[in-house]
C-alpha cells in the first residue's frame, strides 16, 4: 500500500516537470522500497512528492468544498450534484462523499515516511548534510501540520498519526485525539522548525511554491489566531510583515469631486486606478508567484494532458459552482452611496462576474475570455493580505479585551491599508466609530476578509472562528455570525432548520465518512451524526 503512495506522487510529478520546473524528478517505478531509501536524492524525490500529492483533483475539491460549501458566497447548480447540493442545503450526513479524509491522511503518511527514513538515509549518504536534512523534515512537518489544522477545522477530533505506515499488516485503526490537543502538537513541531526553513530557495517559484520559514510562520499564526492565543498570532505576523520579502501591490487612486445637477460639489470620491487594478488581477490569479504571494499550490499555466482541477468546478459549460451574485452584490461588495460608479477593485469583474468565480477562470480583469480546461490557476494557501488581517484580528480582540484604543486604532489601521488598497466602498458599516467599537471593529474585519480572500478557501473557517470564539461569547453573540449566514446561504425553506442546526456545536464539523467508520471500530462517529 506505501507503495502506491509513493510512487503515485512521484509519477504526478514527473508529470507536470516540463510545466514546473522545481518539480523535475526521475521516477522509480519498479524500486522495491527497501532499495529506494539510499540517497538524499531519494529523500529529496519524496519529498517533492509530498508537494505533488497537494495538487490531487479531489484534494483541490476538498480545499474549496471544506472552505465554501457551508458559507455563503457560492450558489450551486444543476451540475452541481446532490453530494454538495445537500451540503449547501444544511442537509449533512455521513454518507456524503465529500467528507472523505483519505487524501489527508494519504500526504500526511508520506510525510511521516520521510520524517522516519531521512535519519536512515543520513547515515548510509555521507553528501547529506545536516542542513538540507534539517530542510527536508521541516518542510515535510509543515505540510503534515497544514493537513492536521484542515481536519481540525473540519472534523474537531481526528486521528492523530505520527508513524508510517509501510503495509496493511499493521494495526493503523487510531481512536480520535482531541482536536485541541492536536493543535498543542502543531505548534510544538511548527516551532521546533523554523529556523531550520530557508528563508527562500533558488528561485521565485520555489520559494512560492515550498516550505519557507514564512510560509510555516503565517501556518503557526493561524493556529494561534484558531486557538485564541492572540499574543501570539501577532507576534508571528509582525515577523511576516516586517521581513521585508512581501508586499501589497499597489493600485493607485484619484480623489474626484462629486457634483450635483447646478455644478456645486456636493461630495468627492475615489477611482481606483483601472491599470493598476487590471495588474493586481494579473499578478494574483494568471502569473501566480507575485510579491504577495507566502505559499500556493504550483498548477502548470498549460498542460497537453493534465485537466484543470479547477476547471470541472468553474467552466463555462456546465459550472458545478458559481458566485451567489445576490449575497455578493448586496452584502458584500455593496454599491457606493456616493457614487455608483465608484468601486471596490475586488468586486465584480475581479473576483465573480455573471456567476462566474472569475478569478480562476477568467483570464484578465477587463477582458470576457475564460481559460480552457489546461489552464491551471495556482491555488494560494497564504498571501500578504491575509496576514495583514490576521494581524487586524489578534489586536482587535486583544483591544477589545483590554479595552485599549491604542490597540484598536493598531488594527483598524492594517484593514485600512487592504481596504485602500482595494478602493474598498466607504458606508455606515466601514465606520467602526470614534472612539473604536471593537464589535464593530470585528464585523469590519470578517467583512473584509469576505471580500479580499472570495473564493479562496477561507470563509466558512472564517465565520466559524469568529462565532467559536469566547465560548460563542456572552448570551451566544458571536453564534449570530452563523445564524446569519443560514440566512444568506440556505433556500427560504431551509434556514429556520438550519439556524436550529447552528446551536449544536458538533453540528459545526462534518461527520466522519460511513465506510470509514465502519472499517475502524475504534472511531466514534462525531456527536451529531449518531442519529444518521
Amino acid at each position: 500500500m506505501q507503495r502506491k503512495y509513493l510512487y503515485s506522487a512521484v509519477a504526478l510529478a514527473a508529470a507536470l516537470s516540463s510545466c514546473t520546473g522545481w518539480l523535475d524528478l526521475k521516477p522509480y517505478d519498479g524500486v522495491v522500497e527497501d532499495d529506494y531509501w539510499k540517497t538524499k536524492e531519494d529523500v529529496h524525490s519524496v519529498v517533492i512528492g509530498c508537494y505533488s500529492s497537494l495538487l490531487n483533483k479531489n484534494m483541490v475539491n476538498n480545499f474549496i468544498y471544506w472552505g465554501e460549501a457551508r458559507a455563503d458566497m457560492i450558489a450551486s447548480t444543476s451540475a452541481s450534484g446532490s453530494a454538495l447540493l445537500y451540503i449547501m442545503r444544511g442537509e449533512i450526513t455521513p454518507e456524503n462523499a465529500i467528507v472523505k479524509w483519505d487524501e489527508f491522511y494519504a500526504t500526511i503518511n508520506q510525510c511521516n515516511k520521510v520524517i522516519e527514513k531521512a535519519a536512515l538515509v543520513k547515515e548510509q549518504d555521507q553528501t547529506f548534510n545536516d542542513n538540507l536534512y534539517l530542510q527536508y523534515i521541516g518542510e515535510v512537518t509543515a505540510i503534515r501540520s497544514l493537513m492536521y489544522f484542515y481536519l481540525v477545522r473540519s472534523f474537531k477530533d481526528v486521528p492523530l498519526v505520527l508513524k508510517a505506515s509501510d503495509d496493511d499488516t499493521q494495526d493503523y485503526y487510531y481512536a480520535k485525539t482531541d482536536g485541541g490537543a492536536i493543535l498543542d502538537s502543531l505548534i510544538l513541531h511548527l516551532e521546533s522548525v523554523l529556523s531550520d526553513l530557508p528563508i527562500a530557495y533558488d528561485s521565485n517559484d520555489q520559494s512560492k511554491g515550498r516550505i519557507t520559514c514564512w510560509a510555516a510562520m503565517a501556518l503557526l499564526a493561524d493556529i494561534y489566531l484558531w486557538q485564541e492565543n492572540y499574543e501570539k498570532c501577532s507576534e508571528l505576523c509582525t515577523r511576516i510583515i516586517g521581513s521585508g520579502q512581501f508586499s501589497l501591490i499597489p493600485v493607485s487612486r484619484e480623489l474626484v469631486q462629486v457634483l450635483d445637477n447646478a455644478s456645486v460639489v456636493v461630495d468627492t470620491v475615489y477611482y481606483a486606478n483601472t491599470s493598476d487594478a487590471d495588474y493586481l488581477f494579473d499578478q494574483l490569479y494568471i502569473v501566480g508567484n507575485c510579491v504577495e504571494s507566502i505559499f500556493e499550490l504550483q498548477f502548470p499555466k498549460q498542460h497537453e494532458t493534465l485537466a484543470n482541477p479547477f476547471y470541472d468546478l468553474f467552466n463555462s459549460n456546465r459550472p458545478k459552482i458559481t458566485s451567489n451574485d445576490l449575497i455578493l452584490d448586496e452584502l458584500v461588495f455593496p454599491e457606493s452611496e456616493r457614487d455608483k460608479e465608484a468601486e471596490d477593485v475586488r468586486g465584480s469583474s475581479f473576483s465573480y462576474r455573471g456567476g462566474y468565480l472569475w478569478k480562476y477562470v477568467g483570464t484578465s480583469r477587463s477582458g470576457n475570455i475564460l481559460r480552457t480546461s489546461q489552464e491551471f490557476p495556482h491555488w494560494i494557501v497564504y498571501r500578504y493580505a491575509d496576514i495583514i488581517l490576521m494581524k487586524a484580528e489578534a489586536l482587535n480582540q486583544l483591544g477589545i479585551r483590554g479595552n485599549s484604543q491604542a490597540l484598536l486604532s493598531e488594527a483598524y489601521g492594517l484593514v485600512r491599508q487592504i481596504r485602500e488598497r482595494a478602493n474598498a466602498v466607504e458606508n455606515s458599516d466601514s465606520d467602526p466609530g470614534t472612539p473604536i467599537n471593537g464589535k464593530a471593529l470585528e464585523k469590519l474585519i470578517l467583512n473584509e476578509r469576505a471580500r479580499e480572500l472570495a473564493f479562496e478557501g477561507k470563509r466558512w473557517y472564517d465565520v466559524l472562528r469568529f462565532a467559536r470564539r469566547d465560548s460563542y461569547g456572552v448570551n451566544d453573540e458571536n453564534r449570530e455570525y452563523l445564524m446569519q449566514l443560514a440566512i444568506n446561504s440556505a433556500p427560504p425553506e431551509k434556514q429556520a432548520s438550519l439556524q436550529v442546526k447552528y446551536t449544536n456545536s458538533w453540528f459545526l464539523y462534518w461527520p466522519i465518512y460511513v465506510n470509514t467508520v465502519e472499517i475502524n471500530k475504534n472511531l466514534i462517529q462525531n456527536e451529531f451524526y449518531l442519529q444518521y
